[in-house]
């Protein structure tokens, strides 16, 4: 004669807390990702220009602040076409 099987009553939706983890995880690990790349990014900028020559160093960074370009006052508001 055939035992009884035993079956546990398990639902086929995961609980909240399973559901949610995963997006955790990702969301840390998108973090520690954008972290490192930034950290990386200015560590390579700042080795960059301290091993730049000292009269390029100005240049650098006045053309990265858009110190080189011409400043040209325009009207708040240019006039419409008729």
């Amino acid at each position: 004669m055939p035992r009884s099987i035993a079956i546990r009553a398990s639902s086929s939706m995961p609980s909240v807390g399973d559901r949610i983890t995963p997006g955790v995880r990702r969301l840390a690990h998108e973090a520690l990702t954008l972290g490192i790349g930034c950290a990386a990014a200015v560590g390579l900028t700042l080795a960059l220009f301290l091993l730049a020559p000292a009269e390029l160093r100005d240049g650098v960074v006045s053309a990265f602040l858009g110190f080189d370009q011409p400043i040209r006052s325009s009207p708040a508001h240019p006039p419409m076409p008729q």
